[in-house]
């Protein structure tokens, strides 16, 4: 007797898949800024960045004295300017990876929708709409 599998639901595929690829196609991009970093071609050295962080010196800190840096702690997306550079495309990789939730969620949605969950579809929705805020940063970050 063959073994009948039950079928995933719709939009836990699409959850999953969305979030498998966003975070894959992140997490080499992080590998690939990680290579640049240690050869050399930074935003801020990699020497610098390591040194700072083994004095315990807190992340305002390190930035406000960051060779190269913003002078101060950089709001929103600093590295959109720097994607040639090793810490660059190491933050935009961690920001794909991270940012692959809302897609994900808002393809969820459909698919809870199209399955008659309208309660559960809507919640995704509301969340959706929450990362991309928090993402696209509509809404100042407190400190």
């Amino acid at each position: 007797m063959k073994e009948v599998k039950p079928k995933p639901p719709l939009a836990g595929l699409l959850f999953g898949e969305t979030i498998y690829w966003g975070v894959m196609l992140g997490s080499v991009l992080v590998v690939i800024g990680s290579v640049l970093s240690f050869l050399g071609d930074n935003y801020v050295p990699v020497s610098y960045w390591l040194s700072a962080a083994w004095k315990g010196e807190h992340l305002a800190e390190i930035w406000k004295h960051a060779p190269g840096g913003p002078g101060g702690l950089p709001m929103g997306h600093w590295y959109l300017p720097h994607l040639t550079t090793g810490d660059g495309l190491c933050a935009f990789g961690i920001s794909l990876g991270v940012f692959s939730v809302a897609p994900a969620l808002l393809l969820a949605a459909f698919g809870l929708y199209k399955d008659g969950e309208t309660l559960y579809g809507s919640l995704a929705l509301v969340c959706a709409v929450i990362v991309m805020i928090g993402v696209l940063g509509l809404m100042p970050m407190p400190g």
